[in-house]
């Protein structure tokens, strides 16, 4: 009898092995995209396809924010006719510090829908996405957030009030700007990351 329950012990202790242990192996070979920090967030942001869909780039001046312990760079360009144009780029060395910015700002725009707010979720970028935008006054603020691996991206246009932009088309050139500039931050290989 001892030798059933000695057996049956080493088949669970197998299964369970197999089990945890197997997912544990599978969590740390995951496929997870790093990114490196710009060396010059303008930069990135004016080569990013896209940019040029806002007409004729009047200014850009390089804007660093400070904010969950930690300083990331960003860049704000202003176009003749459509308005503002902010980025932020944040990569720090940790993912777990890209979700927290992510949902510490999400739960920020929800909020806002008793202002007048929309707030969507965004699908086909990143590993999570939000988009929030309102058309108060006739002028438009569209934003779109985004974390993939460990890379937080968020784009802010507001353009003033009679503008032809609608949040439809902004959001298309959004998903366009966003995805060439994680494609660029991927595989650069001359920044580094926050620690």
């Amino acid at each position: 009898m001892k030798k059933v329950f000695l057996i049956l012990g080493i088949i669970a202790g197998s299964l369970l092995l197999l089990c945890c242990g197997g997912g544990v192996a599978l969590y740390f070979l995951a496929d997870s995209t790093t990114y490196a920090k710009p060396a010059d967030a303008c930069a990135t942001v004016t080569a990013a396809k896209g940019t040029s869909a806002f007409g004729a780039l009047k200014d850009q001046q390089k804007k660093d924010t400070t904010a969950f312990g930690r300083t990331y760079g960003g860049c704000v360009l202003t176009y003749e006719a459509t308005g503002t144009l902010t980025v932020a780029i944040d990569v720090p060395s940790s993912a777990s510090d890209v979700r927290t910015h992510y949902d510490a700002v999400k739960k920020l725009a929800e909020a806002s829908t008793a202002a007048g707010a929309t707030v969507t979720d965004v699908d086909g970028i990143g590993t999570k996405a939000f988009a929030m935008y309102t058309t108060a006054g006739g002028a438009l603020m569209y934003e779109l957030d985004l974390y993939d691996g460990n890379l937080y991206l968020s784009l802010n246009l507001t353009a003033p009030a009679g503008t032809t932009l609608t949040p439809d088309k902004v959001r298309a050139d959004f998903l366009v700007i966003g995805k060439s500039m994680m494609t660029s931050l991927e595989s650069s290989s001359s920044g580094d990351r926050d620690d």
